[in-house]
């Protein structure tokens, strides 16, 4: 009977050699593991002979490197379909449908075995079926992962089905301190890694969209708590990845401790950023959706990082900065209490106008302008009167600064340009006046008198 990897279900154990099931109930998925084992790999196992098939699968999988190299872009990665995802993976399914062909020319037309080739193939089409089956997810999230787990657990299971595969890969060790390492210990540590971390971030993605449901808690501290939800459920995961393999997690606590330190060093900069993330989160003075100004850079949040705060500015640009240098420096929030934003306009106007009728027309240009609100009012004060021209200043209040302050500031200055000219009403320009002192007129002689 053939032999399989030494498999723990519950309190029950299955055996390499010999096949003898301790349970009566595990005989039904036994027989379906074994038939499976037999239709994919030959009784007899792979020999040294099947080599050339072996070079077979490897001149198919460069040529189709070769021919088919650049991968198809998608432009909606977030929605991919079956189509695109063939179109992605076009050198794949070209081998396989070749190696496909070349085992059924060897198996009905030549009439010989060819196992390597056959197992690559029913290995690749499994594949195929589950590349084509996750595409059919409409969330990328779920897609992604659900397909690289299915993808490790077809491949784990055909290397186990391999004869002596598990025997060459546990020979294939080596020892740290007191604990013993084999190559079939690190793929089973791989696959367990994978799995967990998957559930722990697909766990982290639930928490958060149920987080983002909750209406009583501010958007800084939902950032802050799916933050640590985060970490929290990334951390249990390696963890028990770590542990599931066997591995004392308290041989690593020098270990761990000696790299804290010198990432402590190392990563100075790092974890000043992380830190500043968290105080600006846990004190609220900077959270997504705020406007804020920072040297010079005039934009709302778009999203808050554990190194960094997203910021789009008003030309789509999207600055990336330090969470250290919102902690530091000085940094204006324009929607820190309220979104309401007080904009003020300084004006002009010739000395021949009369001030109080200017005013008046100012006041009146405000009040039709969009975004100005009439509550708090408008209000146009006379500052001062400069060299040039007497010195208004129009002092109002927006409630949207998100969509910008130029553009309202433009849209007035404009309206009251035309207005001033229906009225009459010049805005100077800097004038000085020259004065010149008469005098005694002086006489020159001039030597050398011009030819006629």
């Amino acid at each position: 009977m053939r032999r399989f990897p030494c498999l723990q279900i519950g309190d029950y154990w299955i055996y390499q050699k010999g096949c003898e099931i301790k349970h009566k109930e595990l005989n039904k998925p036994m027989n379906f593991m074994q038939n499976w084992g037999d239709f994919l790999v030959p009784k007899e196992g792979f020999h040294y002979n099947d080599f050339w098939q072996v070079l077979i699968v490897i001149i198919l999988l460069w040529l189709c490197i070769r021919i088919f190299g650049k991968k198809y872009k998608v432009s909606d990665t977030d929605n991919i379909t079956p189509k695109d995802w063939v179109k992605q993976n076009l050198g794949f399914i070209t081998q396989w449908f070749a190696l496909l062909i070349i085992y059924l020319v060897f198996k009905f037309l030549i009439k010989l075995e060819v196992p390597v080739i056959r197992f690559f193939t029913y290995i690749g089409g499994a594949w195929i079926l589950i590349g084509l089956t996750s595409s059919l997810l409409k969330k990328r999230f779920w897609a992604q992962p659900v397909a690289a787990v299915a993808y490790l657990i077809s491949g784990f299971f055909g290397l186990a089905l391999v004869e002596d595969s598990i025997a060459l890969l546990s020979g294939l060790s080596f020892k740290l301190g007191s604990h013993s390492f084999s190559a079939w210990t690190a793929l089973a540590g791989i696959l367990a890694f994978a799995l967990t971390l998957w559930i722990g971030l697909a766990l982290a993605r639930i928490a958060e969209s149920q987080i983002q449901l909750i209406p009583r808690l501010s958007p800084s501290l939902k950032v802050l708590i799916s933050k640590i939800v985060r970490i929290i459920l990334i951390t249990v995961a390696v963890v028990t990845a770590i542990g599931s393999i066997g591995i004392d997690l308290s041989a690593f606590a020098f270990l761990g401790g000696a790299i804290g330190i010198g990432l402590g060093f190392g990563l100075q900069k790092v974890v000043s950023n992380f830190v500043s993330g968290i105080i600006l989160l846990m004190d609220n003075s900077i959270k997504p959706g705020d406007v804020i100004e920072i040297e010079g850079t005039y934009g709302w949040i778009n999203n808050l990082r554990a190194r960094y705060a997203s910021v789009i500015t008003r030309d789509g640009t999207e600055h990336l900065i330090p969470n250290e240098d919102l902690i530091t420096q000085k940094v204006i929030n324009w929607s820190f209490t309220d979104d309401l934003v007080r904009v003020r306009v300084p004006i002009g106007v010739s000395y021949n106008a009369d001030p109080h009728h200017c005013i008046r027309l100012i006041l009146a240009v405000a009040a039709s302008t969009n975004r100005v609100l009439n509550t708090p009012a408008p209000n146009c004060l006379l500052l001062g009167f400069g060299d040039s021209s007497i010195d208004l200043e129009l002092r109002m209040w927006i409630a949207d600064p998100s969509n910008g302050v130029g553009a309202v500031r433009s849209e007035l200055l404009l309206k009251v340009w035309d207005t001033f000219k229906e009225n009459n009403i010049e805005i100077p320009y800097p004038q000085r006046d020259l004065h010149i002192r008469s005098s005694d007129i002086l006489h020159v002689k001039r030597d050398n008198p011009d030819p006629e």
